[in-house]
């Protein structure tokens, strides 16, 4: 069973994918460039367990989030929004509406900064690249 980092990392890297096979051929691939577009594109899941997202969303809540405005924060903040209205439209508490959001949505980004993701990209690459050559050897 993949860990949820190793389920981020993958879809991080098809969205990069995405991105490669969508610029013009004639244009040179800024890795950079591409994995900063990735990460701020809109990921499929959020990639923290219900435990830890109900004990932050509590914490966002009593107004303890000692996090700087940062893409963590912007995540609970997110995360916290659409469990909310979840909680508004069906009538139900804060752990079932975050059960149903945690199930259902995607992120609107993979919350992760520029630097980060192309490190990301660059040691996924690698690692790629690495398995290809064992895989030939």
């Amino acid at each position: 069973m993949m860990t949820l980092i190793e389920t981020r990392n993958r879809h991080f890297m098809k969205a990069c994918r995405e991105i490669i096979h969508s610029l013009p051929r004639e244009t040179g691939i800024d890795l950079a460039e591409v994995a900063r577009m990735a990460a701020m594109s809109p990921a499929p899941h959020y990639y923290c367990t219900y435990e830890y997202a109900l004990r932050m969303l509590r914490v966002l809540r009593h107004g303890r989030l000692e996090l700087r405005r940062d893409r963590r924060r912007l995540m609970w903040e997110e995360l916290n929004i659409k469990t909310r209205l979840y909680e508004t439209r069906h009538r139900c508490r804060m752990p079932e509406a975050l059960a149903n959001v945690l199930a259902g949505e995607s992120a609107s980004q993979f919350f992760i900064s520029p630097s980060t993701a192309l490190r990301l990209v660059q040691s996924l690459r690698a690692e790629s690249l690495s398995n290809l050559m064992l895989k030939h050897a």
